[in-house]
């Protein structure tokens, strides 16, 4: 019996990956299509060895086991990936690649704050770090393993809100003492009325 296909560097690394995060040999036959006797054996074909033909391979193994492992730190998209790691192949050939490891998923980062005090100390830590400059960036690539990040957007001028309620008190109460007491009290009266006039319209749906 003539010897089936053999494994590229990326589907060979695919399978350890999936080993790594703890799937049955029985899951990671279904997922690859690849034999359970193959899977649960190192692989002698001396062939592997042999100079292969065709395009050279954009990422050799070592540069995938350690985007795999810097990847799920969930630190880094794949932009910064490429140049902390000075990788040669391209953003989309590292995004393909991650793609593939199962235990890796590209989400977006959720906008909340972590709720242990660990967590706070953290993030007051790099809002402090960052305060001048938030990177703004929402995706990032995560092990599935390991809690999710979060994050919040500062939003700029918020102080201004204090400082015009500061200076506007004064002008708050000139405006106040202005209005006659006969509108006030006409307001009042009519309050009822209109009440059962929005009731009325929203057909009693009405927020408590």
């Amino acid at each position: 019996m003539g010897r089936g296909k053999a494994l590229t560097n990326q589907e060979y690394w695919w399978i350890i990956g999936l080993h790594d995060g703890g799937i049955s040999l029985h899951e990671i036959s279904r997922k690859t299509s690849c034999f359970r006797t193959w899977l649960s054996r190192p692989q002698t074909d001396s062939s592997s060895d042999r100079p292969r033909a065709g395009r050279r391979l954009a990422l050799t193994d070592r540069e995938v086991r350690v985007l795999v492992r810097t990847a799920a730190s969930g630190e880094y998209f794949a932009a910064e990936l490429k140049t902390k790691l000075a990788i040669k192949a391209s953003v989309r050939t590292i995004q393909r690649m991650l793609q593939r490891v199962d235990h890796l998923v590209y989400t977006k980062m959720d906008r909340t704050l972590p709720l242990t005090t660990v967590h706070k100390a953290a993030r007051m830590a790099w809002a402090e770090e960052h305060i001048l400059n938030p990177d703004g960036f929402k995706y990032y690539w995560r092990d599935m393993r390991r809690p999710a990040q979060s994050f919040v957007r500062r939003q700029n001028g918020g102080g201004s809100v204090m400082v015009w309620g500061t200076f506007s008190a004064q002008a708050v109460m000139t405006a106040w003492d202005s209005i006659e007491q006969e509108y006030l009290l006409k307001l009042v009266e009519s309050m009822p009325r209109r009440f059962l006039a929005v009731i009325k319209q929203k057909r009693g749906l009405t927020k408590c």
